[in-house]
């Protein structure tokens, strides 16, 4: 159990992460119904959702079943309408918060620096324009969160390894469900447990390799299974059914489609521009009787910007310090970013960089963390810069009315966020 260090409350870790968890889902579901019909992509998984409630045959079929799974219970349970349709994303966003700050107090080892980390996190904006739309990036992203919380916590605990490395196949299976996105991350996860489990064992390298390849077959068996276990629901259709035969063979088709040709799109963006936040999205700007609804997926500049400092300074050699948790997420960081620079995308979206901005929230308190009780102190400050930039673009990323067709300007600092 990790409590508060000796100059903290003594609080309970798990108590702080569900506070900040139950917190979260709270600012997310606060008028997520606005606004009342689809936007942005909605307009694509909300048809596909239905199709799986309906049963009636396939549609979307690029992207795995999961996410829209999800999509789908919240529309059973809730209706179809504008709170069934979101609600799963903001509850899978709160999960991906939870996980976030597990990862962070294995990180730091400090309950203070992983909840400042989760409060960057929670105000980094882009976070909380996603929870708040009916679309794939939330299940994958708190599926991929806490997978790579299983593993940490597996590398930790040797009496119960196998249990959390089973956890986090199962949660790493779910990712790839929930969106293709997640396999890169499920290869470095898996890879790493190989690392670590080939380090702990000992004798020579055969004795290693004896320890470790039967783990990491085993991880990626589970994995597998559970991804192909997401396709149930197809099974089901009354139209082009899925069967055992055509499972495999089915994984080609959806590759071909997401690799079909794209149409130019308005808002489609270089993978280069991301970090510097060149080309947001307006996911929604709508006129709503005498007012305006707008949601503009921008990041939060202290968190976006910030981060991206630190990780320049880093590479250029000024930052002396090489701890090794400023050396590892900047290293995560780069990784999530150069995703992008292999895969051959013919367009690309600035959402595709959401799980880079996650990773720029454990790059700034691993910098500040270096620099000891001063630098923790810096990072509270910043951490309150970020939530007062968070309040500032409220209105625009919330869908809050808006008194004219202008008024939207006052946020806008660049001609390329236009």
């Amino acid at each position: 159990m990790m409590a508060w260090h000796s100059t903290d409350r003594r609080l309970d870790a798990r108590l702080v992460g569900l506070l900040l968890a139950l917190g979260s889902f709270a600012l997310f579901v606060w008028h997520i119904t606005r606004p009342a019909a689809p936007f942005f992509d909605e307009t694509h998984y909300l048809p596909a959702a239905r199709a799986l409630i309906e049963r009636s045959g396939p549609i979307n079929i690029e992207h795995p079943l999961f996410a829209k799974s999800a999509i789908a219970a919240g529309i059973l349970l809730f209706g179809d309408n504008s709170l069934g349709w979101r609600l799963p994303s903001a509850l899978f966003a709160s999960i991906a918060v939870a996980a976030f700050f597990w990862i962070a107090c294995m990180l730091f080892r400090s309950v203070r620096l992983a909840t400042l980390s989760t409060l960057l996190l929670i105000f980094n904006q882009t976070l909380f324009v996603q929870a708040r739309i009916a679309m794939l990036e939330m299940p994958m992203t708190a599926m991929l969160l806490v997978a790579a919380g299983c593993l940490l916590q597996a590398r930790r605990s040797d009496q119960h390894r196998s249990r959390w490395n089973f956890a986090g196949a199962v949660a790493l299976g779910l990712a790839i469900g929930a969106k293709w996105l997640a396999v890169p991350y499920a290869a470095l996860f898996l890879g790493l447990a190989f690392w670590w489990r080939w380090r702990d064992a000992g004798g020579g390298s055969t004795a290693r390799l004896r320890a470790a390849l039967p783990e990491l077959l085993a991880l990626g068996v589970v994995t597998g299974a559970v991804y192909l276990l997401t396709f149930w629901p197809a099974f089901l259709y009354a139209r082009n059914p899925m069967t055992l035969g055509h499972l495999l063979g089915f994984q080609w088709e959806m590759l071909r489609s997401q690799s079909s040709h794209l149409a130019p799109h308005p808002y489609q963006s270089a993978w280069w521009t991301w970090p510097v936040m060149a080309r947001p999205i307006w996911y929604l700007f709508e006129k709503t009787g005498a007012s305006y609804e707008t949601v503009l997926l921008i990041g939060n500049p202290v968190v976006y910007w910030g981060g991206l400092l630190v990780v320049l300074l880093a590479l250029s050699g000024w930052i002396r310090q090489r701890s090794a948790a400023l050396m590892a997420t900047v290293a995560l960081y780069l990784f999530s970013l150069g995703i992008w620079i292999v895969i051959p995308k013919q367009i690309g979206f600035f959402y595709y960089y959401n799980l880079s901005a996650i990773a720029l929230c454990l790059v700034i308190p691993a910098f500040f963390q270096g620099l000891g009780p001063r630098g923790e102190r810096v990072l509270g400050w910043i951490t309150a810069l970020a939530a007062a930039m968070f309040v500032y673009f409220y209105p625009i990323i919330s869908a809050y009315p808006l008194p004219t067709d202008d008024t939207w300007t006052h946020w806008v600092w660049m001609n390329s966020w236009r």
